[in-house]
């Protein structure tokens, strides 16, 4: 995968996240007691489950580009240019 394409994959993410959290359809149909989580009712559970989803991606966002950037290193000591 590109640099490009990660970011994509990124902003995908960060966007269906939010929109869990914030658009009304959904969080009207996810705002119910009943079913109790960690002794949260499940939407609380969900506000403090989705931050920590965000934070989970942060960090395989940056191992992945890290990835990227060592595989293009590569690339460039073996045609023998620059390596940035």
């Amino acid at each position: 995968m590109t640099r490009k394409g990660l970011y994509a994959l990124s902003t995908v993410i960060y966007l269906v996240l939010m929109g869990l959290i914030t658009i009304p359809p959904v969080t009207q149909a996810l705002d119910r007691v009943s079913p109790r989580i960690l002794g949260f009712p499940f939407f609380q559970f969900f506000l403090v489950l989705v931050p920590v989803l965000m934070a989970v991606w942060l960090v395989v966002w940056f191992l992945w580009e890290c990835k990227i950037d060592d595989a293009n290193a590569d690339r460039s000591k073996e045609k023998g240019g620059d390596v940035r």
